[in-house]
């Protein structure tokens, strides 16, 4: 049955659990807490801007939003699965994307990636990243657990190093998608002066793109008929890649770092 995906037996790859329901509740509470976080993120980006003649921020944030049309195809990859009953904002490849996720996408690739930015921008060291980033994996997780507990929605089939129903391969691809657009940011800054701003709309939503490259082992091995222990052994492959490409990253953005960075006007063609 090529439409259901299987031959003879067995089953090519899990299936989403489409009869799945959106609990209401859940979905406001998600979306006013990530809302109220994203309201934060902008008031203090426009007060960026003001003090600093930097939009930095506020590119950024927008940029978050349009990064979000990367989720529906990562939640084929992954095995990630949101009710088609929500309140949701797209749809593409049969998944549904909710608006709480499109605001999380604003926080996170978009608020996420300028604050890091301005880390390393005032010279960061390695060990100071490598902690920030570490802040973020135990904020992910005391996010993502309950509203998984509470099912909002599921990470389904085998899923290696599932913890709470989180698989914590998801740690690493988010975080280095969200990384490589603020090293991106940093270190090319003379990239994004004046009117050339408008190009970081487009950097969170081709770097998370690009970052999946390391994950590749994870999600074709998700989408194969294959043994648990070969998921697992390119879960660890996968993850090994991704913090090996974070650590490359933070190098290469804190190189030469050292000091505060001058503030630069609208209109100047040096560090957006």
């Amino acid at each position: 049955m090529i439409g259901d995906l299987v031959i003879g037996p067995a089953t090519i790859v899990d299936q989403p659990p489409v009869d799945m329901t959106t609990p209401v509740p859940v979905q406001t509470t998600a979306q006013l807490a990530i809302g109220s976080i994203v309201v934060v993120m902008l008031v203090g980006a426009l007060w960026h801007w003001r003090r600093s003649g930097r939009p930095t921020g506020v590119l950024l944030l927008v940029g978050g939003l349009l990064c979000s049309l990367n989720e529906a195809l990562v939640d084929v990859l992954g095995h990630c699965f949101f009710p088609l009953d929500g309140a949701l904002g797209y749809t593409a490849f049969g998944r549904g994307v909710p608006w709480w996720v499109i605001t999380a996408y604003v926080a996170f690739f978009g608020g996420l990636t300028w604050l890091n930015s301005e880390l390393l921008r005032a010279g960061a060291s390695r060990q100071q990243m490598w902690t920030a980033i570490g802040v973020v994996w135990v904020l992910n997780v005391i996010l993502e657990m309950p509203i998984l507990a509470n099912g909002l929605y599921v990470y389904y089939g085998d899923q290696p190093f599932m913890v709470g129903g989180f698989p914590l391969n998801w740690l690493v691809i988010n975080s280095l998608g969200s990384l490589f657009a603020s090293v991106v940011v940093a270190r090319f800054s003379a990239s994004f002066g004046g009117a050339r701003g408008v190009l970081l709309l487009a950097v969170p939503y081709a770097t998370y793109f690009t970052s999946w490259v390391c994950h590749l082992p994870l999600f074709t091995t998700l989408n194969a008929e294959v043994p648990s222990p070969v998921r697992w052994a390119a879960a660890v492959v996968s993850a090994l890649l991704g913090l090996a490409a974070m650590d490359a990253l933070i190098r290469i953005g804190t190189t030469g770092r050292r000091g505060a960075v001058a503030p630069v006007r609208i209109g100047q063609t040096a560090d957006a």
